[in-house]
């Protein structure tokens, strides 16, 4: 048999051995590409006046969940339609932010006033903006994303970096072994 014939077929441990680090590299490849996309869905907005924000309570159930993160872009109050998913300052607390669905809107003078809602609430808000103000509408959301940064926000996530490293770590290692007797295997 010539030396050329060889190479072509791979031996039994070869083919085993192309076989494990295909199936260490897809699973690693698709968690950095699905990392990479979640970054890029987070991130890319805010290059275009976008922000990230996490849903904490169910007042939006079932369109917007608790731990959903939903995208939003600022809007001029009289951009607004009923039936838009906006967030706004809440009118009784100043200091939090509230995601609600709209149901009505007027226009009175150089103010919109709103009636806004939760889906899953039965109470409406009733508030005003001056037409020049600023609120945001929802683009987007991810589901359940949110519930991991807020997880990152505990003192749970260097324990979660941690155990990635070392994760990391040990493919690494691990390619590299299986590196070494592939060569030691052509010689």
């Amino acid at each position: 048999m010539s030396s050329a014939s060889a190479t072509a077929r791979p031996a039994p441990a070869r083919l085993a051995l192309e076989l494990a680090r295909t199936a260490i590299r897809f699973p690693v490849f698709a968690a950095a590409g699905f990392v990479l996309g979640i970054a890029l869905a987070l991130a890319l907005p805010l290059a275009f006046d976008a922000r990230p924000l996490v849903v904490l309570s169910g007042s939006m159930e079932p369109t917007l969940g608790t731990g959903d993160v939903t995208v939003v872009q600022r809007i001029a109050p009289l951009d607004a339609r009923p039936g838009d998913i906006v967030t706004f300052r809440d009118p009784v607390n100043q200091d939090r932010l509230v995601t609600h669905r709209v149901r009505d809107m007027r226009v009175r003078g150089d103010r919109v006033a709103f009636v806004t809602r939760g889906d899953a609430n039965n109470v409406s808000e009733r508030w005003a903006v001056s037409t020049n103000g600023e609120i945001s509408r929802v683009a987007y959301r991810i589901p359940e994303l949110g519930r991991l940064l807020v997880l990152a926000r505990t003192n749970r996530l260097p324990m979660l970096l941690f155990g990635l490293a070392l994760a990391a770590l040990l493919a690494l290692e691990l390619m590299t072994i299986w590196r070494s007797s592939e060569s030691r295997e052509e010689r």
